[in-house]
């Protein structure tokens, strides 16, 4: 799939707290019963969702202005961190649980999310080190297994992805979080119908998350099921219609019916989006996708400069981008511009993107006719 990052992982650590399978975090030895009441209530606010993240955050400040030693508060604190999801606080929330661990290295729930974290940056030889370590502390924990599963997955291994979350299903078969991962392990492995199945149980039974629904409705996409792909993805951007990756699924499901115009207003709606997630480490990884996506929808409006620009936009963030590189050679070939179509298509086809025949030949053609006025 082309939209890689943690927000599954983020979405279901919540799940992960409040849920039968979960583990209490241990409180703080400080001896003051208020403090250890604050402490609950900012807990429940960051598990139910409320929208206080900036209020938390206060709030376990001041606590630890008290209580420095509160590895409760520093474990909450970097869930507060998390939630705002930008780049430089995943650096803070990693410090925060990081300091719960070493004020008590037996506190097994920082360190699962401590692995969370590890896995939205990217990091997954250093999550798979924390699930190993508390595993130790809590064999044959399904959470554990699952996530470890996923980091596993991360690491180009989706077979034993698939071998680890089995084994959490065979603690939990009800437990949600470690089907999806056993999906995308399988979307992985190329059982796209396997994996839509297991995908569709958890859209059925699991808990309400955008992350499923846009999982499922990739995979529809992918098959050429594109109403059952815009019916996923819509009820995806209904859960959270700030998300510009479901967006951008929609926008190419919209451009595979041919639906142009609504392709295009989804794919406003998701540059849109960045102004509110601007400092989104998952935004930043989907950025080159959505520029593809707008070079994909004009090129099909036949809006050819438009079109180059949007795949300038991504191939000036990575000039191997095989799609990107493909698609440009198309639009020049359009516009006349043949030797630069095929520098870009040479290009392509090295990376694995190649022109159809049928377009690579007239190419060539107009290559060889030398035409007057012909540009080149």
């Amino acid at each position: 799939m082309g939209w890689k990052g943690g927000t599954v992982v983020a979405a279901f650590a919540l799940v992960a707290t409040t849920g039968s399978v979960s583990f209490a975090a241990p409180q703080a030895d400080t001896g003051q019963a208020a403090i250890q009441e604050r402490l609950k209530r900012v807990g429940l606010d960051l598990v139910s969702g409320a929208d206080r993240v900036n209020e938390s955050i206060r709030e376990l400040k001041a606590i630890l202005a008290v209580d420095p030693r509160s590895a409760e508060a520093h474990f909450l604190l970097g869930i507060a961190y998390g939630r705002l999801g930008s780049r430089e606080l995943m650096g803070e929330a990693t410090a925060e649980f990081r300091q719960a661990l070493s004020l008590n290295p037996s506190f097994v729930q920082a360190r699962y999310y401590l692995a969370q974290v590890y896995l939205n940056l990217g990091r997954a030889q250093r999550a798979r080190e924390e699930l190993d370590a508390a595993l130790a502390q809590v064999p044959g924990h399904p959470q554990f297994l699952a996530l470890l599963g996923e980091a596993e997955r991360h690491l180009g291994h989706p077979q034993r992805s698939i071998e680890l979350n089995q084994q959490a299903l065979q603690v939990d078969p009800s437990f949600a979080q470690a089907r999806y991962y056993s999906g995308l392990a399988l979307l992985d492995l190329g059982r796209r119908d396997e994996a839509i199945r297991e995908l569709e149980r958890v859209a059925q039974s699991g808990p309400e998350l955008a992350d499923v629904y846009l999982s499922l409705g990739s995979a529809y996409l992918d098959a050429g099921r594109l109403d059952e792909a815009l019916d996923a993805l819509r009820h995806g951007n209904r859960i959270d219609p700030a998300r510009p990756d479901i967006r951008l699924r929609l926008a190419r499901a919209y451009r595979s019916k041919g639906l142009l115009d609504e392709a295009d207003e989804q794919l406003k709606l998701a540059e849109s989006a960045r102004s509110i997630a601007l400092a989104s480490f998952v935004f930043e990884q989907a950025e080159s996708d959505l520029y593809l996506e707008q070079g994909l929808v004009k090129l099909q409006q036949r809006r050819l400069d438009a079109a180059a620009d949007a795949f300038k936009k991504v191939l000036d963030r990575d000039t191997n981008n095989g799609p990107a590189n493909r698609f440009i050679a198309e639009a020049y070939l359009l516009q006349g511009l043949y030797t630069l179509a095929l520098a870009h298509a040479t290009r392509a086809e090295k990376l694995g993107f190649p022109l159809p025949e049928d377009t690579r030949k007239r190419l060539q053609e107009k290559l060889h006719r030398k035409e007057p006025g012909q540009r080149k």
